[in-house]
């Protein structure tokens, strides 16, 4: 759910028909997947509508906070209180809903990942030919050096589509550490693979990068 930009006159306490809910986390949109750190904190945004959105916008969590109720379905991993605020408790996932009126929102499926210090793969640098198939360990690390289990991470390389290399055969998105991806060398050239963390937070998208360059 996008905040910015809303006609915020449309917001009323009328009797309109409610058409959906709009659910976010935080200000980075509507989104069915999202990650964050045991220990992190953060807030649900709701915005009830009848018709199009956001002109026609009944109820809107940052106007009236209390206006909606919100639901965790595992509490163990993550509680939300009466205004939105999502406590992270333990690692796992759960589900996330608003309701008002009667009208229940989509889930948002929150997984959380064991807090880490550092993110590495091995090796640092491939070089492989044409039709190769390599690999890439990549590990979380404490502040003690120590392997994390469970962190969740996405794969991605720095061109607009696989062209130098396959996508893993482990896929690209909701991996967990530790884990080995096997990958084949497709074309000639040079291409840079990163394993990034997935969370909401800037901050705590650590990545670990590594050169591939393909020979014919």
């Amino acid at each position: 759910m996008v905040l910015c930009g809303c006609n915020w006159s449309g917001a009323t306490d009328s009797g309109e028909h409610i058409a959906g809910i709009y659910l976010g986390i935080g200000y980075s949109g509507y989104t069915g997947d999202v990650f964050l750190t045991l220990g992190d904190r953060d807030s649900l945004q709701a915005q009830a509508f009848s018709g199009g959105w956001p002109s026609h916008t009944i109820y809107d969590s940052s106007i009236e906070p209390r206006r909606f109720s919100y639901s965790s379905t595992n509490p163990a991993v993550a509680t939300v209180d009466a205004v939105g605020h999502v406590t992270t408790l333990s690692v796992g996932e759960t589900a996330l809903t608003s309701s008002v009126a009667g009208m229940t929102s989509e889930i948002i499926r929150l997984s959380v990942s064991p807090p880490a210090a550092a993110f590495v793969a091995e090796p640092t640098v491939v070089s492989a030919h044409v039709g190769d198939t390599f690999t890439v360990s990549i590990r979380a690390l404490d502040a003690s050096g120590q392997s994390v289990p469970d962190v969740i991470f996405n794969v991605g390389v720095d061109t607009t589509y696989w062209a130098i290399t396959s996508e893993p055969l482990e896929g690209v998105f909701k991996l967990h550490t530790p884990l080995v991806l096997h990958l084949k060398a497709k074309l000639a050239g040079r291409v840079r693979l990163e394993a990034r963390v997935q969370n909401q937070r800037a901050e705590s998208r650590f990545r670990a990068i590594v050169p591939v360059t393909v020979e014919p």
